[in-house]
C-alpha cells in the first residue's frame, strides 16, 4: 500500500432540447432545463487498487451491464465501483429500465433511450477527467448535523396515513463527509451523505409556467460548496436511508388543504416558489457541509481499500388480480379529488379502502461494502426507511459508517422498517413486504464485513 492519489472531475448531462417535452410521471412533462445536471467522479488509487466513486444528478443508477461496461473500458474491478444517483425527482429517468407500474408510454421510453447517450457520454468524460487529474492526496472523515429533512409518514385524525410533514417521526439529521485534499491542503473533492429525497420542486412549475429539470437541493448544496472553495473541487452528494424522509416544504404533501371530509389534497404553490425553496435548502445544506469539511483535521495519506458484496432475500408481495393500484396510489397520497372529481359529485365521499397486498416470493436486495481507510460505505440498491440505515450504522464494527442508497439500477424499491410496517403509505405497496426486514439487512451487512475482513 502506497501513498494515496485522488482525482476528481464532473460533466454536464442536461437533456438535449430536442427531447422536450420529456414525460416524467403520469401526465407530468419536463419542458426545459433550469440549471445543469451533472455526473461526478472521484478516483482513488492507493498503489495497489483503484476505486471509483460515481454520482449522478438523475433518477436511475447504473445496472449490472452498465457497470460492467465501465470495468471493461477503464479497468476497475467490478466491486471497486460505488455508483449511485441522487434520486433527483427534478431530473428525467434514462436508459431502458422498466417502470415501477408496468410499461412506460412510448414517448417516454423513446426519450429515456435517447437521453442515455448524453448520460453515458457524461459518465465517460467525468471518469476520464478524474483519471487524468490523479495526484498525491490525503483523506479525512467527519460528521455534523443538517436540519433540512423531516419524516414524511403522517397519521391524520381519521386514522389514515399520508405523505406529509411528520416532525415527531424518526429522522436522522447526520451529514457525513469524506474529504480529500492535496498535499498543500487544497480541497480536491468531498463526498456528502444525508437522508433525504430530492423532491422540493417535483412536478411544480417555474415562474414561466414550465416544469424544468434542475439539480434539486442536493445539487445546489454541492454547487454552493464548490463555489466557496473557488470552483475547483468536485462535491458529490449521496442519499442515505431516506425512504421516509423528505425536505422541509417538499412539493409532496406541502402545502395541504385540510378539508373537513378528510380528503386533504396537496395544493400548488405559486409558480416558481418550489424552485426558490430547493435553492434555499440547497444553500443551507451547503453551509452545513462546509462546517463539517472545515472541522475535519485528522488527514491521512495512506488508505487501504477492501470490498465485499451480497444479495439479501427479502419477503415479497404483489397486488391482487385486477386491483386498481393507480386508484390506490391516488387515495393514499390524497390526490383523488383532483384526478377523479366525478367521485365527489353531489357531495359524495368515496370510501377510504386500500388494497390488501398478497405475500409472494422474495425480492433481491443488492448490497455492497467499500471500506476506504477508516470509513465503511454500505451500499443498498433500494429505498430503505431511515431507521434501517440507523440500525446498520449502530451495528457496524466501524465507528465511521455511511449507508449509501440507490446503488444499482436493479433496485428492490421501498423497504419499510419493522416499526413502520403498519404505515399504509404508498411505500408499503412496493415489491418488498413490510415487516421482518431490519434484522435481515443488518445481518447482510455484517456478513459483508466478515467477508471483507477475511480477505
Amino acid at each position: 500500500m502506497y501513498e494515496l492519489k485522488v482525482g476528481a472531475a464532473e460533466a454536464g448531462i442536461n437533456p438535449p432540447s430536442s427531447l422536450f417535452p420529456f414525460r416524467k410521471y403520469e401526465n407530468s412533462f419536463l419542458e426545459g432545463s433550469l440549471d445543469e445536471l451533472k455526473v461526478k467522479a472521484i478516483v482513488l488509487d492507493n498503489g495497489e487498487t483503484r476505486f471509483l466513486i460515481l454520482g449522478m444528478d438523475v433518477g436511475d443508477s447504473l445496472d449490472g451491464d452498465e457497470k460492467q461496461a465501465i470495468t471493461d473500458k477503464y479497468g476497475f474491478d467490478y466491486e471497486h465501483i460505488l455508483n449511485f444517483n441522487t434520486h433527483n425527482h427534478s431530473a428525467p429517468f434514462w436508459g431502458d429500465k422498466p417502470g415501477p407500474r408496468g410499461p412506460k408510454p412510448e414517448d417516454q421510453a423513446r426519450c429515456e433511450h435517447e437521453y442515455a447517450k448524453t448520460v453515458v457520454a457524461g459518465i465517460q468524460k467525468a471518469i476520464e477527467g478524474a483519471l487524468e487529474s490523479l495526484r498525491p492526496a490525503r483523506y479525512g472523515f467527519g460528521t455534523g448535523l443538517s436540519y433540512i429533512n423531516t419524516n414524511r409518514d403522517q397519521l391524520f385524525e381519521d386514522g389514515f396515513w399520508m405523505q406529509g410533514q411528520n416532525y415527531a417521526g424518526f429522522s436522522d439529521k447526520t451529514l457525513a463527509v469524506l474529504k480529500f485534499e492535496d498535499m498543500n491542503g487544497k480541497l480536491i473533492a468531498a463526498l456528502l451523505n444525508y437522508c433525504c429525497h430530492g423532491t422540493c420542486a417535483f412536478t411544480r412549475k417555474d415562474v414561466d409556467g414550465k416544469i424544468k429539470t434542475s439539480p434539486e437541493f442536493t445539487g445546489y448544496a454541492c454547487n454552493y460548496v464548490q463555489q466557496r472553495y473557488g470552483g475547483d473541487p468536485v462535491i458529490v452528494w449521496s442519499s442515505g436511508a431516506a425512504g421516509d424522509q423528505n425536505p422541509l416544504f417538499s412539493s409532496e404533501g406541502f402545502p395541504r388543504m385540510y378539508e373537513p371530509d378528510g380528503y386533504s389534497e396537496s395544493v400548488d404553490t405559486p409558480d416558481g416558489t418550489q424552485y426558490l425553496i430547493q435553492r434555499h435548502w440547497g444553500f443551507q445544506h451547503g453551509v452545513d457541509a462546509i462546517k463539517v469539511i472545515e472541522s475535519i483535521k485528522d488527514m491521512k495519506s495512506r488508505m487501504r481499500i477492501t470490498t465485499a458484496s451480497t444479495i439479501v432475500k427479502l419477503d415479497g408481495q404483489k397486488a391482487p388480480e385486477g386491483a386498481d393500484m393507480q386508484y390506490n396510489r391516488l387515495l393514499i397520497d390524497n390526490f383523488l379529488r383532483g384526478y377523479r372529481p366525478e367521485l365527489f359529485e353531489g357531495g359524495k365521499r368515496p370510501e377510504k379502502k386500500l388494497v390488501e397486498m398478497i405475500p409472494e416470493g422474495t425480492v433481491d436486495l443488492r448490497m455492497q461494502l467499500a471500506i476506504l481507510g477508516d470509513t465503511a460505505f454500505v451500499g443498498q440498491a433500494a429505498e430503505p426507511y431511515c431507521m434501517i440505515g440507523y440500525k446498520c450504522k449502530e451495528a457496524s464494527p466501524f465507528k465511521n459508517t455511511v449507508v449509501v442508497t440507490h446503488t444499482d439500477g436493479r433496485k428492490a424499491g421501498y423497504i419499510l422498517d419493522d416499526a413502520s410496517a403498519d404505515h399504509k403509505v404508498f411505500q408499503s405497496y412496493a415489491k418488498v413486504r413490510p415487516g421482518n426486514n431490519d434484522d435481515k439487512i443488518v445481518k447482510g451487512m455484517l456478513d459483508m464485513f466478515e467477508d471483507a475482513m477475511n480477505k
